[in-house]
């Protein structure tokens, strides 16, 4: 959710707790034309990853760790090998289905505001690079309830092209997000 609220001296102070993170609020943004090179608003989101580098070493040496705990019983056995083969198989599996998670995880997005362009950069898992450019005030901010491969999937349409936003983010981070993206093109609209 993103949250506002006065600080010291009624200066507005930007709190979220989405995995997303606007540059200012949408509605109070400057927007410029795309002729002065910066954007008046951006806004970058990226997929929540529960589990850091750190936490996957950790998980996969603790693992490792509890795994070995019933091979003490077979030591000196020929068995042993069996059961340690068996539990270093899982334990490789595990360590694989962690890792492609992750890398599926690394899509991010980054989308850029002008008061005469909106550009919609998505990078893939494998750096693909994927751009939608439109005209602010063209744009439509659609949510779909049901009609879509997620609950309440989010997209753009504008430039001749319907465009996912946000897939990655959870069924109630979304409609917060098409609230904030209304926000920021009526802004444009208004600088416009």
């Amino acid at each position: 959710m993103t949250l506002w609220r006065s600080g010291p001296q009624g200066v507005s102070v930007y709190l979220t707790l989405m995995p997303y993170k606007w540059s200012s609020p949408p509605e109070h943004a400057q927007l410029c034309a795309k002729s002065s090179h910066q954007p008046g608003l951006r806004l970058s989101l990226s997929a929540h990853n529960a589990l850091s580098r750190e936490g996957f070493a950790g998980f996969i040496g603790a693992t490792a760790c509890l795994m070995a705990v019933p091979l003490l019983a077979f030591l000196g056995h020929t068995v042993l090998w069996v059961i340690a083969a068996a539990l270093g198989s899982a334990l490789c599996a595990i360590w694989l289905a962690l890792k492609a998670s992750w890398r599926r995880g690394q899509v991010r997005e980054e989308f850029e505001l002008w008061s005469d362009l909106a550009v919609l950069r998505r990078i893939n898992p494998n750096g693909q690079l994927q751009e939608w450019r439109a005209n602010p005030y063209w744009v439509e901010v659609q949510i779909s309830k049901e009609d879509g491969p997620v609950p309440q999937y989010l997209t753009l349409r504008g430039g001749g092209r319907v465009v996912e936003i946000g897939t990655f983010l959870s069924q109630d981070e979304r409609p917060v997000l098409a609230t904030d993206l209304q926000l920021a093109f009526l802004n444009a609209a208004r600088h416009g």
